[in-house]
């Protein structure tokens, strides 16, 4: 069955939209169009899509990946435009194209994420990369983590989980460009670092003064683009 990506940004107010609301859009816009999209067999199917890997709420992205299959092959220019022009309005289509891979899933094959995280930083961008090299230079990072089997907190290590780090700033804001962990051998949320590094600085911040883009996604060798290159 053909099968098909949608690579995407998220922005705007749409950030506030969860990724299980966003793909029930897609689903809507797929039915509103008369796409073909092909369902899963059984006694409750649904239909054969999915994103790569989920986006929390508020976050942005500039690299978002949605697949899904249909029954019959489409041109992929016609399907863009049709799908576009009934998305909201801070969801835009970067591209679309075949996805041709023995791959299960995209989901499957998550392997790492890039992000952005920017604070209100009242000193020097030197100041702060020294700040965060203090921080990346400890022996372990750790930080409190809810365990989805058991629903308790517990204290993970997160340092072996980011595997690399820049910092800048730009007006009264500082960035920290980091490519951390992604999929189901190993994730580390944005959240984790961003909570970690806030208690170590002691900066008089609260989590609300804290924006997070995503930037990339990377997967593992068997998918045909973006691979971790570990380039920061």
């Amino acid at each position: 069955m053909p099968r098909y990506v949608i690579e995407f940004e998220k922005g705007g107010y749409t950030k506030y939209i969860s990724h299980l609301d966003l793909l029930r859009v897609f689903k809507r816009i797929f039915k509103v169009t008369g796409l073909d999209v092909r369902y899963s067999q059984g006694y409750n199917p649904h239909p054969k899509m999915g994103f790569a890997q989920p986006l929390s709420l508020g976050y942005s992205s500039v690299n978002e990946y949605l697949e899904f299959e249909t029954v019959t092959a489409h041109d992929t220019g016609e399907m863009r435009n049709v799908i576009q022009k009934n998305l909201p309005h801070d969801v835009i289509i970067r591209d679309l194209f075949e996805f041709e891979s023995e791959a299960k899933s995209l989901a499957a094959e998550a392997d790492a994420c890039e992000y952005v995280i920017s604070l209100p930083y009242e000193g020097t961008e030197d100041s702060f990369n020294e700040l965060f090299a203090s921080y990346m230079a400890q022996d372990h990072i750790r930080a409190m983590k809810k365990m989805k089997k058991t629903k308790t907190m517990e204290e993970v290590e997160i340092k072996d989980k980011i595997r690399s780090w820049k910092v800048y700033k730009d007006g009264d804001l500082a960035y920290i460009d980091c490519i951390l962990d992604s999929g189901s051998h190993s994730n580390l949320s944005p959240e984790l670092v961003i909570k970690s590094f806030l208690d170590f600085s002691q900066l008089p911040l609260k989590r609300w003064d804290v924006e997070v883009q995503r930037t990339q996604q990377f997967f593992t060798d068997r998918i045909q683009f973006r691979h971790i290159d570990n380039s920061l």
